[in-house]
């Protein structure tokens, strides 16, 4: 298995050599969250490396902290025109806390996988009017119900829009609902989010 893995990699670099752009990422942060939850907090680093070709692209991103008790590596492919972007993201979260398995990266049995398919869907608006309308769903993996029968598909909505910005400042904000589509049990959560970035 880490045989092939490796080779996949190995297969994924060999393309980036020749692939139109390539860009690599590396982040420092204090937290870590999706869809508004907190998936780790202290120092947290993530990488994010991926190739583009036309409107397409593919990747690695990768996170963890400096104790090492939150570990993630993520594979992903994308499609991205002026006001639409589309993703598949393949989670893992493989931090030794887990409650789900996380010693096997190679498994995808629904019933006993440690990994999720989120599908990502973003739309702008306008350029006038910047407005990023979002919807994001689990299709497969460990998002299951709690008699493990079926998929949960935990989704998450939300629209941003940048409120102010000037030469390298930007505040953006957000709202965001998730829910889960077979609700048996789930509970519903709102997120409101203000984000400063500086360029």
């Amino acid at each position: 298995m880490l045989k092939n893995y490796l080779l996949l990699v190995s297969s994924f670099v060999g393309t980036c050599l020749s692939a139109q752009e390539v860009h690599s990422a590396l982040q420092l942060r204090n937290s870590h969250l999706w869809r508004g939850i907190e998936v780790s907090a202290g120092l947290i680093y993530t990488e994010d490396l991926h190739l583009d070709y036309k409107n397409f692209y593919a990747g690695f991103w990768a996170g963890g902290n400096v104790d090492g008790s939150y570990k993630e590596f993520n594979n992903y492919i994308g499609y991205k025109n002026k006001h639409l972007t589309l993703e598949l993201w393949d989670i893992y979260n493989f931090s030794p806390s887990a409650t789900y398995n996380n010693k096997e990266f190679f498994t995808y049995s629904a019933r006993e996988t440690g990994r999720f398919w989120d599908f990502r869907s973003y739309y702008t608006i306008s350029d006038q009017f910047p407005l990023v309308l979002s919807w994001n769903t689990v299709v497969f993996g460990r998002d299951r119900n709690s008699e493990n029968t079926g998929n949960k598909y935990s989704s998450f909505v939300s629209g941003e829009y940048p409120v102010y910005k000037k030469d390298n400042l930007e505040v953006r904000g957000r709202v965001g609902y998730a829910f889960a589509l077979d609700n048996h049990g789930e509970k519903n959560n709102f997120l409101l989010k203000i984000q400063v970035s500086m360029r």
